[in-house]
């Protein structure tokens, strides 16, 4: 009896060895590269960052990235990593490939812009969709039912906040097939640096976004005309583009605030970090448009966190899954300019509150939003799919 007691355990004794020695081999053992067709509404544009990043994190973690794209962008003035990275010569444009059998992975970068792809071309990999703003709100209102079908298609939806998150589950998506994936920045090209109240040099305030209505400038514009009544040192300026561009620079010359009140143009990456870096305070004042179109958390609020560049946005979307009000920034109240004058003029009679809260955000941000951190799960998530 005892030999038989003594062979079984030695009997176990070699598995259990075997299964540890398989497992450690297996952890050991090199991840398989992914190929990934990315799909974008146009390509390169200069304030598609957040894809932009996705694209080179995948690459720099040994993946094969391609990008469609339904239009050609500006390929001359261009962020930096479309250079160095040669997505340019990674794009097709214009028409879909006919067989997308050689992707493990085809992933949307914008829900709205869906297809059928498991119809048109028979593809049996896996697709995941971002979903990044109108895409899951002014969309979704205007076609409640436009989902439906691709929820049931798709492998994964990736809403860029849990407020979006939320908004994907009510309309009827199944929550197993739901992470939220928080859009990223490379905090590696934004350093952080103390920012003091000037005493005889410009307060330089900004904001940067298209100009759509979401955006919400006009409220910004609004407090910075009450502002100027008593700090005539400050200087605003917005940097984008849009429909609503020449309507604002009316706006501007009726409040007669054009001396201190600017609005440029793109600028690339590089450029825009300069400009960041003698800027003091950041304003987002985002709205949720007559359409319902909103946004996720605006990058341009991650990016002024991490350099110390005290940011005041709205109560709007994901912020507050960002900026602790009061702590890391200051939240407002949408639509409303005399909440944003009343910040603005409690930081600049309180500079002695400014580094808490610079020191606050730019480890919020480092610590949830780098890019490096979100790609790592991001990988992590496509690897999980595929097993």
């Amino acid at each position: 009896m005892k030999n038989v007691l003594d062979q079984k355990i030695f009997t176990h004794i070699i598995v259990c060895s075997f299964l540890f020695l398989y497992a450690g081999y297996s952890c050991a053992m090199p991840k398989k590269s992914m190929k990934i067709l990315m799909i974008v509404s146009s390509f390169p544009k200069l304030s598609s960052i957040c894809a932009m990043n996705q694209m080179t994190g995948l690459i720099d973690r040994g993946h094969d990235v391609r990008i469609f794209s339904f239009e050609k962008g500006d390929c001359v003035k261009v962020q930096g990593d479309i250079i160095k990275y040669d997505l340019i010569n990674k794009t097709m444009f214009g028409t879909l490939p006919a067989c997308l059998d050689e992707y493990d992975i085809v992933m949307f970068q914008m829900g709205h812009q869906l297809l059928d792809i498991r119809k048109t071309h028979n593809y049996k990999g896996k697709i995941v969709v971002c979903m990044r703003g109108y895409d899951i709100t002014g969309f979704l209102k205007e076609n409640p039912h436009a989902y439906d079908y691709f929820f049931q298609t798709c492998d994964l939806f990736l809403p860029v906040c849990d407020a979006f998150r939320k908004l994907l589950e009510k309309a009827g998506c199944d929550p197993h097939k739901i992470a939220v994936h928080y859009s990223s920045i490379d905090c590696s090209k934004f350093k952080f640096q103390e920012k003091v109240l000037p005493r005889r040099k410009a307060i330089n305030i900004i904001s940067a976004g298209r100009f759509v209505e979401k955006k919400g400038f006009i409220y910004s514009l609004i407090a910075i005309e009450q502002l100027l009544k008593r700090y005539s040192n400050l200087k605003y300026v917005i940097i984008g583009d849009g429909v609503l561009k020449e309507g604002h620079k009316q706006i501007i010359r009726l409040f007669g605030i054009d001396n201190n009140v600017k609005i440029c143009d793109w600028f690339t990456h590089e450029e825009y970090i300069d400009i960041l870096n003698k800027s003091h305070i950041c304003i987002m004042p985002s709205v949720t448009a007559r359409n319902n179109n909103q946004e996720g958390i605006a990058n341009v609020l991650k990016e002024a966190m991490a350099m110390g560049v005290i940011v005041i946005a709205t109560d709007h979307s994901g912020n507050t899954e960002l900026i602790e009000n009061g702590v890391s920034g200051f939240i407002v109240p949408e639509r409303d300019g005399n909440a944003i004058y009343n910040v603005l003029n409690y930081l600049l009679t309180n500079p002695q509150k400014w580094l808490s809260i610079q020191l606050a955000a730019t480890k919020k941000v480092r610590t949830c939003f780098d890019k490096e951190k979100q790609n790592d799960a991001l990988e992590a998530l496509l690897y999980n799919l595929l097993d």
